[in-house]
């Protein structure tokens, strides 16, 4: 496994809460069909070429108009509480990162917390946090506000 950054301006962290159980979050990233319904970054859909969610297993999303592709190996999983996977892009530099995701139930709701580490810059990271903050937004309004 990659060791952490300690540099933290080559790391972010977002958090978010959301109004679901934490098993349905957990499965809104780890299944297909959940993921198209959300993960649309830069509000672009995407084509999941490859999605082996178990430790080693890899994933690889195409931007649907092909600007990019997310490529990354799962590193760990621990369902409902934690997955740990790598992170490439042209985003990246296509530089291996790596983001953890860990969902915490606190009675109806589930807290998310995203760490994704290992960033070249200061302006890379910022890109990123803007990134996911609109995933996550995404996840709460186009998936689990819609059963």
């Amino acid at each position: 496994m990659i060791p952490p950054a300690s540099d933290g301006t080559t790391m972010l962290t977002v958090q978010r809460t959301f109004p679901a159980a934490r098993e349905r979050v957990f499965r809104a990233w780890t299944q297909r069909e959940a993921l198209l319904q959300w993960f649309r970054p830069e509000g672009k859909g995407i084509i999941i070429s490859k999605l082996e969610v178990q430790v080693g297993g890899s994933f690889c999303f195409d931007l649907a108009d092909g600007s990019d592709s997310l490529i990354g190996t799962y590193l760990e999983i621990v369902r409902p509480e934690k997955l740990v996977f790598t992170w490439s892009s042209a985003a990246t530099n296509d530089k291996e990162t790596v983001v953890t995701v860990e969902f915490s139930e606190h009675g109806l709701v589930t807290q998310v917390v995203l760490t994704h580490e290992r960033f070249s810059n200061k302006e890379m990271r910022s890109l990123h946090q803007a990134g996911w903050l609109s995933l996550l937004d995404q996840l709460d309004s186009s998936y689990l506000h819609h059963a």
